[in-house]
């Protein structure tokens, strides 16, 4: 277990029995992800952050909730879209919209993607405001930017001011 892990179960700790996805059933071609992600969603399911950071994991039964039909999702729109500064950035590192894989996504909209650059445990992750309207790249993986934003360590311009709250807590189906 990570320390980035230990540290977020001591922070906010995780359901007694997780929503843990299934296995793949989804999309023909499963996106690669992170051991320390796999990890992260073998312990808390997936599910959301203080009622606003929904964390997504492989095989999900809520499509809503599962990588490779999100990616696909986003894919999609990116396709779609202008986006200069994202593709000039993707670029950068001779990549495209087709091959982020989106790991997470927000209340409002936001998603939340792996860069796949590199060793898969060093992806960063791309955070892009609903809309496409900003971007900011983190160089963390999927566990430590979420420790790093419920501590307020991390703080982006794409997120509301009121994120985190004090206590943050972490559930399978906050509006349920």
């Amino acid at each position: 277990m990570s320390s980035d892990l230990r540290e977020l179960i001591a922070l906010c700790p995780p359901p007694s029995d997780p929503a843990r996805p299934k296995g793949p059933d989804g999309p023909a071609v499963e996106p690669a992800v992170p051991d320390s992600h796999r990890t992260l969603v073998h312990t808390y399911g997936v599910g959301c952050f203080d009622e606003f950071l929904w964390i997504y994991g492989v095989g999900a039964e809520n499509p809503h909730l599962d990588i490779g039909a999100a990616t696909d999702a986003m894919r999609a729109i990116l396709r779609e879209k202008g986006i200069s500064g994202i593709r000039e950035m993707l670029g950068a590192h001779g990549l495209g919209p087709d091959d982020l894989v989106q790991w997470g996504g927000t209340d409002n909209g936001d998603a939340l993607l792996w860069v796949p650059v590199g060793d898969p445990e060093a992806w960063p992750t791309l955070v892009i405001e609903a809309g496409q309207l900003d971007f900011a790249l983190v160089e963390r993986s999927s566990t430590g930017l979420v420790l790093d934003l419920l501590t307020g360590a991390r703080r982006l311009r794409i997120f509301p001011e009121d994120f985190p709250s004090g206590e943050p807590e972490f559930s399978t189906n906050p509006y349920a």
